[in-house]
């Protein structure tokens, strides 16, 4: 049962992270790390800088917003920022998307 668990955990997450890189808006790197700032950017200074972004929104009122970037190595990069419950960014993380060559 647990190995199902799990199985079906990785899928959801390969399926979610696919349609929301897909989904995002792509914006130079520089530009995001001047917009969002960690405790003080809110929602509608993010939304009116960058534009809108693939989210998802929690029943505990964060939300998670998407953006993709191009990478100094000519990748994808992702950009994906937290917001707490009051609209101000809690957290962000920013890294290369690996795709799997099919």
């Amino acid at each position: 049962m647990k190995w199902l668990l799990i199985a079906m955990l990785a899928l959801l997450a390969a399926c979610s992270g696919t349609r929301a890189l897909q989904a995002s808006k792509n914006v130079p790197y520089a530009t995001l790390e001047q917009t969002v700032q960690p405790g003080s950017s809110t929602r509608e200074q993010v939304r009116a800088a960058l534009g809108d972004s693939t989210s998802i929104r929690f029943d505990s009122g964060n939300e998670v917003w998407m953006y993709t970037y191009p990478a100094a190595s000519g990748a994808q990069g992702e950009y994906v920022i937290l917001f707490g419950g009051d609209g101000v960014v809690k957290k962000v993380r920013s890294g290369e998307v690996y795709r799997v060559k099919q």
